[in-house]
């Protein structure tokens, strides 16, 4: 019998559009075309029903009094906040008018869009925005504010931005989360993870926090923060040293392992205690353990990645499994990102053949000084799908350039963020509950279709329609603006097998068609697309590209006697600048820094004390939470909360505007500062 509050009650499924890497299938319950609830699609194969508090709370993020619902321009000062409602049709001759016009007067390349993963659907994040900009002639943003560092070590030392089926994790026999609060940003690899434990697996974390999911592992290693590729050589060392390498595995599948060899010479378990904190001994067993083990699988995290030396880090741990030759065993080997499983057709989606001009690249992470410089500047900025005034480093420059009155800027966004404050025009944007899209995981290899549950709300449109209406307004003649989202789809899948893409379409979760598994898992033919056809220790093109051909940590900064590193890792509630305001708005919960007992110690300060934390970049102040938690050289703060969290700013006008050491890759972890408690 129905529950009352069933009755009247459709279940539509759908699909979470949050940059993580889960991708969960969602059930949503819709009354008269208002959704009242949103659980987990307990028939999805791999996230099965389980879903994070974030999604959860979803209707509260649809049906938010701060929903935009009407096209705004504005008629205060930049960052005021005061905007008139007009027309969409306004809207589109006058936005489409002012870009023509800067395209006229300087050049395509003046316009920058700028855009992320405010959703990580094929057709929602890139697609018919593409074509636009593209026709546009416009500059071209390097999109790699999350994973880049670590992406480049893989393409470099695999030749593929891919991993191990995270479901085969479950015959895995020894598993080391690196860097990866695994609990609060990866919930189904834990179940997976679970799985493996009850088969007798060990879990083993590394990381400067003893965070939820260090807690339930068999052992906790903390390491000092950026030192982990100087860990992970310590462990190729004893390695070597205890003649613990599969020498079989390294003569068929790698290159340059005497090149590896000695270079880890200098890192003994001595030298790696001294600059991670991590114990001699503690190493030693760690790399004996870990060589025990044919099926040893290593998570790495995103934390390890986001420093000055992140590239060299994440490829100092990706030697690892091919020292052992984890690889060639079920629930072997490593996953950083999945992003070679499973390519979409881009060219039929973004068409770069509109362009007939060589696009100005510019790195997101160095959006503040693109947006100061006086040479070749930028004129007119689009954003979408992102919050760069809250989520870049450098953000005090990123604001100096957001105020500019000679920089036209446009937002398309679902409600007022930091960034949308300095608009010239805001326009209202779906949720996913709202459009249709084509997600495909960056983890697990399952494929969907999320299917819009209700209406848009006033008169918000999906990112596509937008650019539709644009390319209109602009009067650009061109077939392929005219396409609507089902087409994008079918373009996207057109080269997949014709069972795979009916099943798809049919609103099923289908896995990368097998057909392209040597693809997927290049290691299990032998055929890695390397350069050299191997895994390679020693990459020439490393060498060529100006860097260590070889993993090598040979550059830390040091901290002083009264500095600590701060760091910002995930919030349980929150995704980037997603979600946190509402909780921080209704009293619920405020931003606070943890800090070590013997740090609250020097610096005379107690729990619920505000400091103020500040370096050469900004200051903020805070609250702060005592907790041995962490270690006694690190400030954590969780979340990337509201500017108002703390008093017009956050924690990233305290970062650099500083790279990766390869890959364009941001930088928020390297950042030092100074404590002192406000009076």
């Amino acid at each position: 019998m129905n529950h009352p509050k069933d009755m009247n009650m459709t279940k539509l499924h759908t699909v979470c559009p949050h940059n993580c890497p889960d991708t969960c299938g969602l059930t949503v319950g819709v009354r008269q075309g208002v959704v009242q609830h949103v659980t987990g699609q307990a028939s999805h194969p791999v996230t099965k029903g389980v879903i994070c508090e974030k999604v959860r709370h979803y209707p509260k993020k649809i049906y938010s009094e701060k929903r935009l619902k009407k096209p705004l321009k504005r008629i205060g000062g930049k960052g005021e906040g005061k905007f008139a409602e007009i027309s969409w049709s306004q809207a589109m001759a006058e936005i489409s008018a002012e870009l023509l016009n800067v395209k006229k007067r300087y050049g395509g390349r003046s316009i920058l869009p700028y855009s992320y993963s405010g959703t990580i659907g094929v057709i929602q994040n890139a697609s018919m925005d593409r074509r636009f900009f593209n026709r546009l002639n416009s500059a071209m943003i390097e999109r790699t504010i999350c994973s880049a560092a670590g992406n480049a070590a893989f393409l470099y030392t695999m030749g593929a931005q891919v991993g191990i089926d995270p479901e085969d994790t479950v015959h895995s026999s020894l598993i080391i989360i690196w860097g990866a609060n695994t609990l609060l940003t990866n919930i189904h690899q834990w179940l997976l993870i679970e799985e493996a434990r009850k088969k007798g697996a060990k879990v083993i974390v590394i990381d400067v926090e003893r965070t939820e999911t260090a807690k339930k592992a068999d052992q906790y290693i903390q390491v000092s923060p950026g030192t982990d590729g100087v860990l992970a050589l310590g462990l190729i060392h004893v390695l070597f040293e205890q003649e613990l390498v599969n020498q079989t595995f390294i003569r068929r599948h790698t290159i340059g392992v005497d090149h590896l060899k000695e270079e880890a010479l200098a890192y003994t378990p001595e030298y790696v205690e001294e600059m991670t904190g991590v114990k001699a001994e503690v190493l030693k067993q760690l790399a004996i353990k870990y060589a025990a083990h044919k099926a040893s699988f290593i998570r790495i995290g995103n934390g390890q990645q986001h420093h000055t030396n992140g590239g060299m880090n994440t490829r100092a741990i990706l030697c690892l499994p091919a020292l052992t030759g984890a690889w060639q065993h079920r629930g072997g080997g490593a996953i950083f990102f999945n992003l070679s499983q499973g390519r979409v057709n881009s060219k039929a989606l973004e068409r770069p053949d509109l362009r007939t001009e060589k696009a100005k690249l510019i790195n997101m992470n160095s959006l503040g000084e693109a947006l100061v410089a006086r040479k070749d500047p930028v004129k007119a900025l689009f954003v979408y799908n992102s919050n760069p005034a809250s989520v870049n480093q450098d953000q005090l420059t990123v604001l100096k350039g957001l105020k500019r009155e000679d920089l036209f800027t446009v937002v398309h966004e679902q409600t007022m963020t930091e960034t949308a404050m300095y608009a010239d025009y805001v326009l209202p944007a779906t949720t996913a509950m709202e459009h249709l899209d084509l997600y495909k995981s960056y983890w697990h290899r399952y494929w969907q279709i999320g299917k819009p549950v209700i209406k848009p709300l006033g008169e918000a449109v999906c990112n596509t329609e937008l650019f539709r209406k644009l390319a209109d307004a602009c009067g650009f003649k061109e077939e392929c603006f005219l396409e609507d989202d089902e087409t994008l789809i079918r373009q996207a899948i057109i080269d997949k097998p014709n069972h795979w893409q009916e099943d798809l379409l049919a609103g099923k979760a289908v896995k990368w068609p097998l057909e392209d598994v040597d693809d997927v898992e290049p290691w299990t033919a032998g055929d890695y697309l390397t350069p050299s056809g191997k895994i390679e220790f020693y990459s020439e093109q490393m060498k060529q590209h100006g860097l260590s051909p070889v993993p090598s940590i040979n550059k830390l900064m040091k901290k002083g006697e009264d500095e600590w590193w701060l760091l910002s890792s995930p919030h349980r509630r929150g995704l980037n600048s997603q979600f946190l305001t509402s909780f921080y708005d209704e009293g619920e919960e405020e931003p606070l820094a943890v800090i070590h007992p013997k740090t609250a110690g020097k610096c005379k300060v107690v729990e619920h004390d505000t400091v103020s934390l500040f370096n050469r970049n900004g200051s903020i102040e805070v609250k702060v939470k005592v907790d041995d938690r962490v270690a006694e050289s690190v400030i954590m703060i969780r979340g990337v909360w509201p500017h108002k969290a703390f008093g017009g700013k956050n924690t990233n006008a305290l970062t650099t505007n500083k790279l990766s050491d390869f890959g364009g890759g941001a930088t928020y972890f390297t950042t030092l500062v100074k404590i002192k408690k406000k009076q």
